[in-house]
């Protein structure tokens, strides 16, 4: 690009901006900017120094861009879509002007610039934007816009062109990386106190309140003023809460962690797998469930979580098995791992279903033959899998029309 002449805008605010900032001075002498005078050109603008003068129609681009991200949550009027713009540029603009070391280079590269023990601008801006119902990428979106805006206005005035506009846009890409991190960061942190936070509304304040409906309703059985058979609908309707409650706390403990929570102790896996067992057949008189297998699997697991995962297999077995035929678990062991199966017979699992099932929120084909719709939110084999993981495990499903259909776990006897 031809040199810039000295009545151009960009000038002007270059001259503006000198009187507020020393940078442009400090790197240039006065006999350079004699020179650069004399030949008709401007001083070469540091990048710095031109998002500070440059600062307005950045911030416009920004407003314009962030008025089009779509999001769930209400509609943001100028100040609002604006939120900390401001303050994250010139925090950006601040940090070019300062010296910098290879080592404090590659950190900030990698979002590990040192903390400051009072939130950023970045992220008090995540604050807002997650409040405003922004997701987290639509709030990248954002700064990818303003890098691209602040780089096509810095080309258009003729920045870029210099040999050391190479360093400063280097350090440019640093710093809006920093400013993601801080952002993405705060963002996680904040979801993960709301998600903690809904857990233990859902843990604590329904539970208490449901324990108390089973509970008086067991009262009013004992003291004759309601039948057993009155008072069966209310304690399975209870069940049927309590187990939904249990699905969605593990379903956003292991989205929040990464992992299903286990505390594993030592134990025998087929005395366990016998207690379920037991216990599903009382709650379904009219169903044949068969245990075959040895009767000591001894091993460290978590053993609630191994009912749950028991439990969870048979009620699938029994709702989406046939009607007519057992349903059969089986346990066996080798010297390193221990483990059962659950098998049913009954129409197969379409192959194009046989991953999706183990997806959150997801179902099954509706059940046929006039049996009662599935109920729940569809979680039961996705914490099924989670749990399987949390031991090291593998779970693996085999369907046919010949053979039927089984769940077969695999678990480690000791921590992997």
């Amino acid at each position: 690009m031809g040199p810039r002449p000295l009545s151009s805008p960009l000038h002007r605010n270059l001259g503006a901006a000198m009187q507020h900032s020393p940078h442009i001075a400090a790197r240039s002498s006065p006999s350079d900017l004699a020179r650069l005078a004399a030949a008709g050109q401007a001083p070469p603008v540091r990048l710095g120094d031109f998002l500070r003068s440059h600062a307005g129609e950045i911030l416009q681009a920004w407003d314009e861009f962030a008025a089009t991200v779509v999001h769930d949550g209400k509609t943001l009027g100028h100040a609002a879509l604006r939120d900390h713009a401001a303050e994250i540029l010139d925090t950006i603009a601040r940090d070019l002007a300062q010296p910098q070391s290879a080592a404090e280079q590659d950190a900030k590269g990698k979002g590990q610039a040192p903390s400051s023990p009072f939130p950023t601008p970045a992220e008090t801006h995540a604050d807002f934007r997650m409040v405003a119902g922004f997701a987290v990428d639509a709030m990248i979106t954002e700064y990818r816009a303003l890098r691209a805006s602040v780089l096509k206005i810095w080309a258009k005035a003729g920045g870029g062109t210099a040999a050391a506009d190479l360093t400063d846009l280097t350090r440019f890409n640093e710093a809006i990386d920093q400013s993601i991190a801080e952002s993405v960061g705060r963002y996680t942190r904040q979801t993960k106190t709301a998600t903690d936070l809904f857990i233990g509304i859902l843990g604590h304040d329904i539970r208490n309140p449901l324990g108390t409906i089973v509970f008086s309703a067991e009262h009013l059985v004992r003291s004759g003023q309601l039948t057993r058979t009155a008072a069966a609908p209310i304690a399975n309707a209870a069940v049927r809460i309590k187990g939904i409650i249990e699905q969605v706390v593990d379903f956003t403990r292991a989205q929040s962690d990464g992992v299903m929570p286990i505390v594993r102790s030592p134990g025998n896996l087929a005395e366990h797998v016998a207690k379920i067992v037991q216990e599903t057949q009382v709650r379904h008189p009219a169903r044949t469930v068969r245990l075959e297998g040895p009767q000591q699997l001894e091993g460290s697991w978590d053993e609630a979580r191994i009912g749950q995962l028991l439990s969870n297999l048979l009620a699938n077995a029994l709702l989406y098995g046939s009607q007519d035929a057992d349903v059969t678990v089986r346990t066996w062991g080798t010297q390193q791992a221990a483990g059962f199966s659950v098998h049913n017979e009954g129409q197969p699992i379409a192959p194009a279903d046989r991953e999706r099932i183990f997806e959150p929120l997801q179902r099954g084909v509706q059940v046929r033959e006039g049996r009662p719709e599935a109920s729940g939110l569809g979680l039961g084999l996705f914490i099924c899998r989670e749990i399987v993981r949390s031991h090291g495990g593998v779970l693996e499903l085999d369907s046919t029309q010949a053979a039927g259909t089984t769940f077969s776990v695999s678990l480690p006897r000791s921590a992997p």
